[in-house]
């Protein structure tokens, strides 16, 4: 009966070092376990940050976008009205000019003064396109001044 005894308690220690043994490699797996969610929910943070920002830099891009472009419209209608009202003859279209004034000789005939110098009507068009251009590159330049300030500089670490 000894025998039996002494054998079922090296079974029973047997089997606690092994029950003891597992529990321990179940913890540390546990343990390995916990660090790794802590690293995911991390990432997870991190990347759901970045969206948030993302959106906001999208949303400011698309506002200064919306804003410009309402600008250069603007700009480009107010354009094509004067050119209108040229073209119609309710505005003149003048230039800070002034003419080098011919001397006069014994002889010649005398003209008066025709007035203001004015660009001539094949020269309008011209013009008119130079303008355009000056309003786009100006709306561009402002976008630009705008996006680099409000969203770049912003997104930067």
């Amino acid at each position: 009966m000894n025998k039996i005894l002494i054998s079922a308690l090296v079974s029973l220690a047997v089997a606690a070092a092994l029950l003891w043994w597992q529990l321990d490699r179940k913890t540390e797996q546990l343990g390995t376990v916990r660090t790794e969610l802590k690293q995911e929910v991390a990432k997870t943070a991190s990347l759901r940050e970045t969206m948030r920002l993302q959106r906001e830099l999208t949303a400011d891009a698309e506002a200064i976008d919306a804003r410009i472009t309402q600008e250069l419209t603007d700009a480009q209608a107010e354009n094509d009205r004067l050119a209108a009202a040229v073209a119609a003859g309710t505005k003149r279209l003048r230039i800070a000019a002034t003419c080098p004034r011919v001397p006069e000789t014994a002889g010649a005939e005398r003209v008066d003064d025709a007035g203001t110098a004015e660009l001539a009507p094949s020269a309008r068009q011209d013009y008119y396109a130079l303008r355009r251009q000056i309003t786009l590159t100006e709306a561009a330049l402002t976008g630009l001044q705008a996006y680099v300030s409000s969203v770049c500089l912003r997104a930067s670490p």
